[in-house]
């Protein structure tokens, strides 16, 4: 179990995307599925941003499969849909590189915490 502390979020903000992240890592960490709350934070992140990008994967397919509606509007509609569309699972993916990376070094022992050397650097 980790010895880090778990803040305690404000009234009202039980719905917050940060602490549903929380709970969700808080459940990982007590059930011995992370070695720390940083690394089950990320492993929450992780499966959400596939999730997300599953979802926009499906959608995808769906506007590719489509054919031509004959009104212009709406295959140029569609058309940007698909680009649009595609933009974001490039981000998406990109998101889930930099998880994957924070989880790698939360995964290090004695690796530093992300943030730690501007900690250092405020406290000199």
């Amino acid at each position: 179990m980790s010895r880090q502390i778990i803040p305690l979020r404000p009234k009202g903000a039980e719905q917050s995307a940060l602490a549903r992240t929380d709970v969700a890592a808080v459940a990982l960490l007590a059930g011995g599925q992370a070695t720390s709350l940083q690394a089950a934070r990320a492993e929450v992140i992780l499966a959400d941003l596939r999730l997300r990008r599953d979802e926009m994967t499906a959608l995808l397919s769906d506007l590719r499969s489509r054919e031509t509606s004959r009104l212009p509007h709406i295959d140029i509609a569609n058309a940007n849909l698909i680009v649009a569309i595609v933009q974001g699972v490039v981000q998406v993916d990109l998101f889930i590189a930099q998880a994957q990376g924070l989880l790698e070094m939360t995964e290090q022992p004695g690796a530093p915490r992300p943030g730690a050397s501007e900690q250092a650097l405020k406290g000199a």
